[in-house]
């Protein structure tokens, strides 16, 4: 990060940035996608050749991220960004970030020590590095998931911003609906819907339009081609990428990757239905849960997960075997045992978290102990 802070001086050119092959990552797709949807150019921003010949004209002539894979209300943030030059806007979405989701996670009742483990955990740093939402999507998930029951309406509002990054917010229905926490689906279909009008009424049909049309077959496109440990996939956190590195064909891999989807989201129902363990073993298994029901996650999606290995390790006294070593570094460690076995692993560690988490929970102790005193967020 630190080279970076050259650009702000001028003392640098904006380049790519190691380990990307674009400038600050993948923040080089956020920013531009900003400018083009202030001037209706839809067009272009899910289009990807439209959308790299853009990225090389307002950013670096060695630009080279080639799609914006975010449905429209992404677009959102994006414009508000876009009115900083690129390198501050870099920082601003970053340290704002960072911020907003310490200031969430105190207040849905988190101590300090847990929240600042998990913002240098190497999930959250590899999202600091590129510039992504995976800390702040992470922290909306962990805080509505944890306020749900003291603050329903607020909290499913949280959660409803998660439609800008859907993927992150796939199982929150599962979650209130096993919660039979009515007030919270409500606030969660509502704050969605509102996100989705106001999208309609600032750009217009011609976003979606242009995201149906362009976005969503170059989003499967880059799911489809075939598993390749070296590029991005190595970094997936996919049951379905998991299938696919050993070998499966796409519907296969999309049908075990179904199921998975369909298992968890009934866990997570039965699991807060069925009176088990204690209020943190429940939030940390819907977490843990959460990163195996869709296709498209990656390492730096694991912020909330890093910080529930920290609760959880809080609440055992600070504990930590070479398992909760293994735990925290591996989104930091699975491109690298991808690219040297050409298989992706991280599913499975994810069960074996699930696995330790479930053992542990059996032994729960008192219901009321399991979280700090909070205040609604």
């Amino acid at each position: 990060m630190a080279p970076r802070l050259a650009y702000l001086t001028g003392q640098r050119a904006i380049a790519n940035d190691p380990p990307c092959s674009t400038p600050e990552c993948d923040f080089s797709a956020f920013w531009p996608a900003g400018m083009l949807a202030r001037h209706g150019r839809f067009e272009h921003i899910y289009n990807a050749a439209l959308f790299l010949a853009y990225q090389r004209e307002v950013i670096a002539k060695t630009a080279n991220l080639d799609a914006f894979f975010y449905p429209p209300p992404m677009l959102l943030p994006s414009v508000l960004i876009s009115y900083p030059p690129f390198e501050w806007a870099f920082f601003v979405w970053t340290a704002g970030g960072m911020i907003a989701a310490s200031w969430l996670l105190r207040r849905a009742g988190l101590s300090w020590p847990v929240i600042v483990l998990g913002l240098l955990s190497p999930a959250s740093l590899w999202n600091t590095e590129l510039g992504q939402v995976g800390v702040i999507g992470g922290a909306i998930l962990l805080a509505g998931t944890l306020s749900a029951a003291r603050s329903p309406l607020r909290a499913g509002g949280l959660l409803g911003l998660l439609v800008c990054k859907p993927q992150t917010g796939v199982m929150v229905p599962a979650l209130l609906i096993g919660q039979r926490n009515w007030r919270a689906l409500l606030g969660f279909g509502a704050v969605c819907l509102a996100l989705l009008l106001a999208t309609w009424l600032v750009f217009g049909p011609a976003c979606w339009h242009a995201y149906l049309i362009s976005g969503g077959p170059r989003t499967a496109q880059v799911m489809n081609v075939a598993f390749n440990p070296w590029v991005y996939m190595g970094d997936g956190v996919s049951v379905f990428w998991m299938m696919r590195s050993l070998g499966a064909g796409v519907t296969v891999a999309y049908a075990v990757q179904g199921i998975c989807a369909l298992l968890c989201m009934v866990a997570v129902v039965w699991l807060w239905r069925k009176p088990w363990g204690g209020a943190l073993e429940r939030v940390a298994l819907t977490i843990f849960l959460a990163l195996l029901t869709t296709p498209y996650g990656y390492g730096d999606d694991m912020a909330a997960f890093s910080w529930m290995l920290a609760a959880l390790a809080e609440q055992r006294g600070w504990r930590i075997g070479i398992l909760d070593t293994l735990f925290w570094i591996w989104p930091m460690a699975c491109q690298i045992v991808a690219e040297k076995t050409g298989v992706l692993l991280t599913p499975l560690v994810v069960v074996l978290v699930l696995v330790r988490t479930i053992h542990d929970g059996r032994h729960g102790g008192d219901e009321t102990a399991r979280l700090a005193p909070c205040t609604a967020v």
